[in-house]
């Protein structure tokens, strides 16, 4: 079977940029927060403004970040996460970009 033309692209590229959002954690069992089941389906997210101002504000913020401990916790690397893994081990990975804070 003929690679497919991402793969194409990979194989012969010498510097790719990765762009990632909450997306690529969702396979280690890390929720987003603005899919069809995210966290913002259930929570309302605290704003730096609220957080200063706000000893509720903070109260709420730190209550959301310890009822996801476990899911940070637990996670595992998924396939994408070894595959940008194997990108920068090949000398090929410029730059990941992210905006998850999974770490």
């Amino acid at each position: 079977m003929a690679p497919s033309p991402l793969a194409e692209l990979l194989a012969t590229s010498e510097r790719i940029l990765v762009f990632t959002g909450a997306g690529i954690s969702t396979g280690s069992g890390i929720p987003d927060f603005r899919g069809p089941n995210g966290v913002w389906k259930t929570r309302q997210p605290v704003y730096l403004q609220e957080f200063l101002s706000s000893p509720v504000g903070r109260a709420e913020y730190w209550d959301f970040k310890l009822e996801g401990w476990d899911d940070y916790r637990g996670a595992e690397p998924n396939a994408v996460h070894e595959a940008c893994v194997e990108l920068e081990r090949a000398g090929k990975l410029e730059m990941l970009v992210t905006q998850n804070i999974d770490g």
